[in-house]
């Protein structure tokens, strides 16, 4: 089964309270031979408002509802196979732009990502509570390398031009692309919900070797 979510990316950075819908974050992206990077910079109020979190990666000050990230989502997708790559669209913040569009117009000595995260929400109209949809679970961040298909064609990209999160607001973020696939002998479990009381778990990633069996159970 197939994973598809858009993210209302504008109600991430500027929550409408009359508006419920799915909202995501870019928790961490680090790699590349960049060392500590990309910066959570992106400081945000969330719709989020349930007294705790399950993933254990966001931290929400419950007295401003806020909390920091890498960016704010308005993509997410996995075509549900151990080895599909998941697909995040993004938006982040000029100065993450600036330092991974340089770094991406040079020759990239490795596709290594060391650490990816996201967390997605969502409103369930039947319950009246927001629920968290989508995250990794164990580990609650993944490893991999960028999607290359033929070798070549690297699947990542730093929008050039701006966009302005909300007209009476001079902000700029730029939108960031790309696709990760697993770490080589690595298993990973997803976190997904249909609504507060109904979730799933999904493996992603392969244990190939005199361990395997036991690392997929």
């Amino acid at each position: 089964m197939s994973i598809d979510m858009t993210c209302e990316w504008r109600s991430g950075f500027v929550m409408d309270p009359t508006k419920k819908q799915r909202v995501g974050y870019l928790t961490a992206f680090q790699g590349l031979n960049m060392g500590d990077f990309l910066k959570t910079d992106v400081d945000v109020f969330t719709p989020y408002n349930n007294s705790e979190n399950q993933y254990g990666e966001v931290t929400i000050d419950r007295d401003t509802t806020k909390m920091t990230c890498v960016g704010v989502i308005d993509s997410y997708s996995w075509a549900g196979g151990v080895g599909d790559p998941v697909c995040i669209g993004a938006y982040i913040s000029a100065e993450n732009a600036q330092i991974l569009s340089a770094k991406l117009k040079t020759t990239l000595e490795t596709t290594i990502l060391s650490t990816v995260g996201w967390w997605i929400c969502n409103f369930d109209e039947e319950n009246k509570v927001w629920y968290e949809e989508a995250y990794p679970k164990d580990p609650t961040t993944v490893a991999g390398q960028l999607n290359a298909p033929g070798g070549s064609d690297v699947r990542i990209s730093v929008a050039a031009e701006p966009t302005k999160i909300d007209p009476s607001i001079d902000i700029n973020v730029y939108h960031l692309y790309f696709e990760l696939i697993p770490a080589a002998n690595s298993t990973y479990a997803f976190h997904f919900a249909s609504s507060a009381k109904t979730n799933y778990v999904r493996n992603w990633g392969l244990k190939i070797g005199t361990n395997a069996a036991s690392a997929m159970g």
